[in-house]
């Protein structure tokens, strides 16, 4: 049975993740380096059997998720726009797609010196089987198996999972969302 990654006894919580900063890749950022040649190659935390945790749409850890994914997409592109990816571009046909229908690419920056992270990483969010699915990537000249450490790899679900579940407040033109 998956673990909530708010109650994985190795996630960290809240507090810690107060001092990493998600950044957006742009589009151009990925056509570029597509163009360039390097494959965007991606260890899915979903899929992982040695970790087997999830980021549930849930108030509160062992709840019944009552959320969906849309609601993770809606979430999403309030904070940060339509998917990056030329191939998830909102109005594009996807009756191709069977299983993944949007991703979204993050740049992952740490703000103080957490000697069990590295300075940075990509961080990919996406559906995943009806569910928030989460991956940590790297560019490479071509693609092969990449594995992420354990520690970055529940400090992404753990981000993940914060971003996607909870609400943002935000003042726009003086009006209070």
């Amino acid at each position: 049975m998956p673990i909530d990654v708010r109650t994985h006894p190795d996630a960290p919580d809240l507090e810690q993740l107060q001092n990493l900063v998600l950044e957006p890749i742009p589009q151009d950022e990925i056509r570029r380096r597509r163009e360039d040649g390097q494959v965007l190659v991606e260890d899915v935390i979903n899929d992982r059997d040695d970790l087997d945790v999830r980021a549930p749409l849930t108030d509160e850890p062992g709840e019944v998720a009552e959320g969906d994914v849309g609601t993770a997409l809606y979430r999403l592109v309030q904070l940060f726009g339509t998917p990056p990816f030329p191939e998830y571009m909102a109005g594009e046909d996807i009756s191709d797609r069977y299983e993944t229908t949007y991703k979204y690419l993050f740049r992952v920056e740490v703000r103080d010196d957490a000697e069990e992270l590295p300075d940075e990483w990509l961080l990919t969010i996406r559906d995943w089987e009806l569910e928030v699915g989460v991956g940590v990537c790297e560019w490479r000249d071509e693609e092969e198996a990449f594995t992420a450490d354990s520690t970055v790899a529940l400090t992404s679900m753990a981000l993940a999972q914060n971003v996607t579940n909870e609400p943002v407040n935000c003042d726009y033109k003086d009006v209070w969302y």
